[in-house]
């Protein structure tokens, strides 16, 4: 699923963006400044059960061939990313990543039609711009090796679906005996 959301993002961020591709856009940890050439880093950083009014519930298993017992449980996750850009300039930089911004402002939520095949199935997937995001960007900068830099701090609430296998019930029955004293 978490691969899904990367490349939903790179593709509206493609989109939406002067880059010509999602060749571009970099899906490792922020590095060192990359000279001679422009993109933007599109990480994951954080996954957590989701914050948001996501209840949980069982959704029965329907395959096409059979009914079965089987029962998923449906559970929401928000996946971070950090999205950080690259150019020959820091003005160039904060070109992208202002186009960036755009592009993602422009998107509330993922919009069904433009999510990738595994995510689909559940409308739209609600998209935030964080202003807090899920880690203190000083402590994620620092842990990565690299000085702290602007970027975008994007959280994606996805469907997760767990198996939950039947119980099984045995009927107990206390033992009777009888006595004919």
């Amino acid at each position: 699923m978490i691969p899904a959301v990367a490349r939903t993002l790179a593709n509206i961020l493609a989109k939406g963006t002067s880059l010509s591709s999602t060749e571009h856009i970099d899906l490792n940890p922020p590095g060192p400044r990359v000279t001679g050439r422009s993109g933007l880093t599109l990480y994951c950083y954080d996954v957590c059960k989701s914050s948001q009014v996501h209840a949980e519930s069982l959704v029965p298993s329907i395959e096409k061939t059979q009914l079965t017992n089987e029962q998923y449980l449906l559970q929401w996750f928000d996946v971070s990313f950090l999205v950080s850009a690259w150019d020959y300039t820091v003005l160039g930089e904060q070109q992208l990543l202002s186009e960036a911004l755009t592009s993602l402002v422009g998107h509330p939520s993922l919009p069904e039609e433009m999510l990738a095949p595994e995510l689909r199935g559940h409308g739209d997937l609600p998209l935030v711009i964080s202003l807090q995001p899920a880690i203190n960007p000083v402590m994620l900068w620092t842990s990565l090796g690299v000085p702290l830099r602007p970027a975008l701090y994007v959280t994606v609430s996805i469907p997760v679906f767990s198996e939950r296998k039947p119980i099984a019930f045995e009927e107990i029955s206390p033992s009777v005996t009888c006595s004919n004293a």
